[in-house]
């Protein structure tokens, strides 16, 4: 497959400024050097608890927030450094489905402006076209295109979260970023927008980044997840071998987290204790030695980097050719 976008060394940095101090700043490392890449037609779920930064790369993506270091490549080229002709062209080949489909469309709007409005945005046809490009997409996204003349709070949340897929797709945009976008949905309401996020794909071969905390979600929909704990990338995997075979610590205390049917399946899960450290102030070394019960002298004074286990298995773990090797697989 070949990469649609590749993350090089990403970081975003805010200045914190001190409250006792008139000159001097902290900095919250909210991404601190992250590198991935999204291959063309495929999922990436990427997951971790919240205030990991995936909403932060989420946002330098789009370009929304420029980066304190890094490169965010598409096709070849830097978006950071993108002409604004560029830009906006890159920005109709990447689009977005945000997490709260209650906030995210105009109350003011009917469906039919919603859904146009990208096209409007990028002078795309004449009303009359616009209007059955309007009623094409909400055949696609399972609505009735006679309520193309009704405003989003006549809707239901899956409804509304409908309307928001349906206006991202009206650019035929290469990949969509999907951020949360079925954490604000009734359980029963969830599956059916995640079956209509897989149709979809394969419909018009689409490339997603699926941002989530619930891992329920992303195993069942993703081709590949990235694991982030504070700020950085510690495990990428194929679903199915991260899954089976998670290598980093805090991969299998997730995993083993995940609700199961059968309670005394949960007897075994292994608790992480203490609490996240603040991004401000991040431990030496590998971010997660506090809470790991594997961790050593090495482990708190290098920083792993990700490096490759087996085929496309990735894992940020001083020891995972020793310890965790050994270790059954949940």
């Amino acid at each position: 497959m070949d990469s649609l976008i590749k993350v090089e060394h990403l970081k975003k940095h805010y200045p914190i400024r001190q409250v006792d101090s008139i000159a001097g700043h902290d900095w919250l490392k909210a991404v601190d050097g992250v590198n991935f890449e999204l291959f063309e037609g495929e999922t990436l779920g990427l997951v971790g608890e919240s205030g990991c930064g995936k909403s932060t790369i989420r946002k330098m993506l789009l370009y929304v927030e420029p980066p304190t270091a890094g490169k965010v490549l598409f096709s070849g080229n830097d978006i950071f450094t993108m002409r604004k002709s560029e830009l906006k062209e890159y920005r109709r080949n990447v689009q977005m489905v945000f997490q709260d489909p209650y906030s995210s469309l105009n109350p003011k709007w009917k469906v039919d402006r919603l859904i146009s409005e990208p096209l409007i945005i990028h002078k795309i046809g004449n009303k009359k076209s616009r209007l059955e490009k309007v009623a094409e997409l909400m055949r696609l996204v399972g609505l009735r295109e006679e309520y193309s003349q009704s405003f989003a709070h006549e809707f239901s949340g899956g409804q509304r979260q409908r309307i928001c897929v349906a206006r991202a797709l009206a650019l035929n945009p290469r990949v969509i970023i999907a951020d949360e976008p079925v954490s604000a949905l009734d359980v029963s309401i969830q599956a059916q927008v995640i079956n209509l996020f897989k149709d979809l794909k394969e419909q018009l071969n689409l490339t997603y980044l699926f941002i989530s905390h619930d891992l329920s979600v992303v195993r069942h929909i993703s081709d590949r997840v990235a694991v982030m704990y504070l700020g950085k990338i510690v495990e990428i995997a194929e679903k199915d071998d991260l899954f089976e075979r998670p290598l980093h610590p805090y991969t299998q205390a997730l995993i083993q987290a995940i609700p199961a049917p059968n309670p005394e399946v949960q007897m075994g899960a292994t608790l992480l204790s203490g609490e996240v450290p603040s991004p401000i102030n991040p431990p030496a070394g590998c971010a997660f030695h506090p809470r790991c019960s594997y961790a050593v002298d090495q482990c708190r004074k290098e920083t792993p980097g990700l490096r490759v286990i087996e085929k496309k298995h990735q894992v940020a773990c001083h020891l995972v050719d020793t310890e965790l090797s050994l270790m059954k697989p949940i």
